[in-house]
């Protein structure tokens, strides 16, 4: 389906229209349900959090003013939504999400070898991920899964610019680091 300007929608629904927010909603949950996800690591408990986000998206809808784009201004409300949930339930979260490489070729071009490789390297990158603190996981998570600019990952998580790009720097390194323990560990598991 071919999905039209946020600020089409959000204009729309301002003016009353919920098939309007409907189709925000549709455009979007996707994305509201990944980051639920890998911040609560419970399908049903993100499942839950997606929904209430979009309720708090919808009754302050009427607050968005733009400075921001929609879909950072949603990622902050279902960051703030995750992060209620787990202090309810004082419990940490690592994120975690599958890293496919190359969506382009087609899966017939990919020999079996290479396909148990990238399976490996990305199950070896998860592990990795878990092992980080969650504040270096979960900015690691949306510059590079995610795609969101510094400025956008500082609105979602209230940190300034330059914390982001001090906690991107030592999330690679401590990413880096877990890494070669990890192979280390599956080397000698080998021999």
């Amino acid at each position: 389906m071919q999905f039209l300007e946020d600020n089409h929608y959000i204009k729309l629904t301002r003016q009353g229209d919920m098939q309007a927010f409907g189709m925000l909603v549709q455009k979007h949950q996707r994305l509201v349900y990944t980051l639920a996800h890998r911040m609560l690591k419970n399908p049903e408990e993100a499942q839950e959090a997606a929904q209430d986000t979009f309720v708090k998206v919808y009754q302050s809808l009427s607050g968005f003013e733009g400075k921001s784009k929609f879909t950072t201004w949603m990622y902050r409300v279902v960051y703030n939504e995750c992060l209620g949930r787990l202090r309810k339930t004082k419990r940490h979260f690592t994120l975690v999400e599958d890293i496919i490489e190359n969506h382009d070729e087609p899966a017939d071009f990919l020999d079996g070898l290479e396909i148990m490789q990238r399976e490996e390297r990305s199950a070896l990158v998860k592990k990795g991920i878990e092992m980080l603190n969650p504040s270096e996981a979960i900015v690691l998570t949306l510059f590079y899964l995610e795609d969101q600019a510094i400025k956008e990952i500082a609105l979602i998580t209230g940190s300034s610019e330059s914390n982001i790009k001090v906690q991107l720097h030592r999330g690679r390194k401590h990413l880096e680091i877990a890494l070669r323990k990890l192979t280390n560990k599956e080397l000698i598991g080998l021999i």
